[in-house]
């Protein structure tokens, strides 16, 4: 009888184990929240407006004012696009976590979760793939197209950038992270409680 008492106790601090883990996957959960909005909202804000001299017809300069926005080029409006997405699914699923077990049908709130992480896993890595070519076209440009690169005379757009692509690159390892932790999630069975 003694030993069935400790086997009990056993069993039920057993049961408190998971919650770190529970944590662990919430918190990596809002840093990559932050991380995703932060690239949106920095290459969503992205717009540098020059003026530069184009031609000189004697001795009069010919000046152009051009505006590098986000907008201008569709992988970069994508990258927006993703990453709003990867942000709007964190938020969701950090609400889905903590309300647990009220939105679970037929035990099916796991799988679904991690469905819909490999999903946003997949649509961030299209976004962030995509701006990277292009900035990579921007930064160098390419000779054998005759496309001169634009970073010389637009840095401060090209900085935003590439600290936007740095933010979404750390929100799509952390998705990773994540996305392991869920389908991790999905191989622990729990317990039952007939003794």
């Amino acid at each position: 009888m003694g030993l069935q008492n400790e086997e009990k106790l056993e069993l039920g601090c057993t049961g408190l184990q998971p919650k770190p883990k529970k944590w662990a996957l919430l918190m990596v959960r809002v840093v990559a929240f932050l991380a995703t909005a932060a690239a949106t909202l920095v290459m969503a804000l992205n717009k540098e407006t020059k003026t530069l001299v184009v031609a000189t017809v004697g001795n009069t300069p010919i000046k152009v004012t051009l505006t590098a926005k986000f907008q201008h080029t569709p992988a970069f409006v994508f990258f927006v696009i993703a990453n709003g997405m990867a942000s709007f699914h964190n938020l969701v699923m950090i609400m889905v976590e903590l309300c647990g077990q009220k939105l679970d049908y037929k035990g099916m709130r796991l799988a679904m979760v991690a469905i819909l992480d490999m999903m946003t896993v997949a649509l961030l890595s299209g976004g962030a793939s995509a701006a990277t070519f292009m900035a990579e076209l921007g930064k160098n440009g390419n000779s054998h197209a005759r496309w001169d690169k634009i970073c010389d005379k637009f840095e401060t757009f090209c900085d935003h950038g590439g600290a936007a692509l740095i933010a979404s690159s750390a929100g799509l390892i952390l998705m990773m992270i994540i996305s392991v932790m869920s389908i991790m999630k999905l191989q622990i069975k729990p317990k039952s409680d007939s003794s």
